[in-house]
C-alpha cells in the first residue's frame, strides 16, 4: 500500500466498481451499490441539501450548470447531475461533497475539506483527554510523542526495513525511503514515575467501579480526573483536588444506567 500510488479521481470516476456493484453486506443475500446506501443514509438522518452546507462553510451557492460545471470542472458530469435533480437544492451534500474539483495538495473539494475540518477540530477541542491538552501530558512526554509517526509504528510492528519518512505520501522506491533505524523514536523514559510532593501528602486518590483517573496540574494543584468505562454514567465530581495533605471531596461513582 506504501508503495503503490492511489487511483486517479476524478468526477466520473469517483467509486471503484467493487463497492457499486458487488458489495456484500452480511445480512442481505444481494449485492449492494455504496453510493446509493450513502445516499439513502443522509436522507433517513434528514441532512440539508449540498447548497445549504456550502452556504454553513461560506463558499457560494450553485444556482446554474455553469455554477456547477464550474465546481465540477466537468460540464458533462455536471449536465448529467442537474439532468437527476432537476435543480442544485436538490443534490445530496455526499454526492455534491464528492464530485467537487480537489483543492491543491488535497483529496476532497471545498465542501468536504471544510466540514472534515470542523469535525476534527469539535472532536479535538470536546476531548479533555485531548494529547494536546493543558495538564494531560508534560512538555517532555509531548515532545516524545511529536516524534512519533505511521512509518514507526509500521516499522516497530512489521518485517519492513525501508520506508518513506511519511507513509501518508506517495514516494516512488528507492527515492525518499529511509531505513526503519535512522526514523526518530519515543523515550518512554518521559513517563518514568515519580511521586510528586503532593502525592507523597495526599496519597493515591481511590479508585472507583466501572472507572477510573488520570492526574493532572492544570490548575497549579495535583488533580484526579475520573471517567467512566464504556456504558456507564458518571455521578459526581469528575476533579477530585489535593488540598491540605488530603483529597478533597469523595471520588465519584459509575452507576451502570446504560447511556442512549
Amino acid at each position: 500500500m506504501i508503495g503503490t500510488a492511489a487511483p486517479a479521481a476524478g468526477p466520473n470516476t469517483l467509486l471503484a466498481e467493487e463497492v457499486t456493484e458487488i458489495l456484500l453486506v452480511l445480512d442481505s443475500q444481494q449485492h449492494m451499490d455504496l453510493a446509493s446506501l450513502n445516499l439513502q443514509r443522509g436522507r433517513d438522518h434528514g441532512l440539508p441539501g449540498y447548497n445549504e452546507w456550502r452556504e454553513f462553510c461560506g463558499l457560494e451557492h450553485v444556482t446554474t450548470l455553469d455554477d456547477l460545471a464550474e465546481v465540477v470542472r466537468d460540464r458533462r458530469v455536471a449536465e448529467k447531475i442537474l439532468h437527476l435533480y432537476k435543480h442544485p437544492n436538490n443534490i445530496d451534500v455526499w454526492l455534491g461533497g464528492l464530485v467537487e474539483n480537489f483543492l491543491p495538495g488535497s483529496r476532497t473539494g471545498p465542501l468536504f475539506a471544510c466540514l472534515i475540518g470542523k469535525q476534527m477540530k469539535f472532536l479535538r477541542d470536546g476531548d479533555r483527554f485531548w494529547w494536546e491538552a493543558e495538564g494531560v501530558f508534560t512538555k517532555q512526554q509531548k515532545e516524545e510523542l511529536l516524534k512519533s509517526s505511521l512509518s514507526q509504528i509500521i516499522c516497530d510492528n512489521t518485517d519492513i526495513q525501508e520506508i518513506p519518512k511519511d507513509s501518508l505520501r506517495f514516494g516512488q522506491y528507492p527515492a525518499g525511503y529511509v531505513h526503519c533505524s535512522d526514523l526518530p523514536s519515543m523515550s518512554l523514559d518521559a513517563w518514568r514515575e515519580e511521586k510528586s510532593h503532593d502525592l507523597q501528602l495526599c496519597g493515591s486518590p481511590k479508585r472507583i467501579k466501572n472507572g477510573d483517573f488520570i492526574f493532572s496540574s492544570k490548575s497549579g494543584k495535583l488533580t484526579a480526573l475520573y471517567s467512566c468505562y464504556h456504558g456507564f454514567k458518571l455521578k459526581g465530581a469528575a476533579e477530585i483536588v489535593c488540598e491540605g495533605n488530603r483529597w478533597k471531596h469523595e471520588p465519584p461513582q459509575c452507576t451502570g444506567e446504560e447511556l442512549g
